[in-house]
């Protein structure tokens, strides 16, 4: 989400305009693999629940507080679950509650969060769907003001990202197979002191059932 203080415009009811929104992160066209996205906003704004059916995916409002809101994402797929989310619309800056000197500049508060959804196992057609929107024109916001400061996402720091998730799971495996090896190498030395112990017994056994005196004439 993305708010902004209205300044002179404000009143008692509303003191900021704020933008909610699915999007992703260079304008690709999100609608090639989203059916419809519902937001659920604060009950006391009219028509709380919004449905939307195209890009962009986002929802506009004016109010005073902030609040959670909950975000359904309907695939195209019937077969694939909706993903619901949840997102608190943020007015103010981290720390601050209220409107004081400090929180009304006219920089926007961004509250933005980065998600992938993978899908597993989809179907060759959802499949082919979802490769479209690389080839699709860019969606832009409504609100030009929203647009302007969407972060940015470099591939760039993506990679360095995956390449420190790559190393992460490289060090746990390592330290996995270092584990179950130790493992395997204590349970043969236990095997063997377990057979070592059992042939001693059975040594022992014999040579106590030998013993004894006969006599004879």
């Amino acid at each position: 989400s993305i708010a902004f203080f209205l300044g002179k415009k404000a009143d008692e009811y509303h003191t900021h305009r704020w933008t909610l929104y699915v999007r992703s992160p260079n304008g690709e066209d999100l609608s090639t693999g989203i059916s419809k996205v519902v937001f659920q906003l604060h009950p006391s704004f009219p028509q709380p629940v919004r449905e939307l059916t195209a890009p962009p995916f986002e929802v506009t409002e004016k109010g005073w507080g902030e609040f959670e809101a909950t975000i359904r994402i309907v695939w195209r797929d019937p077969g694939e679950k909706a993903t619901v989310l949840t997102h608190g619309i943020k007015l103010y800056p981290p720390g601050l509650t209220q409107i004081t000197p400090a929180t009304t500049s006219k920089e926007p508060v961004v509250h933005e969060f980065y998600d992938e959804v993978v899908f597993t196992d989809p179907t060759e057609a959802f499949h082919r769907q979802l490769m479209r929107s690389s080839v699709l024109p860019r969606i832009q916001s409504h609100e030009p003001t929203v647009q302007e400061n969407f972060p940015t996402y470099a591939d760039e720091e993506d990679f360095k990202a995956l390449l420190a998730a790559q190393k992460f799971l490289e060090d746990e495996l390592r330290d996995v197979k270092d584990r179950i090896m130790k493992a395997d190498m204590a349970r043969e030395e236990i095997e063997e002191a377990l057979r070592v112990a059992a042939t001693a017994k059975a040594s022992s056994s014999q040579s106590g059932g030998k013993s004894g005196s006969s006599s004879g004439k």
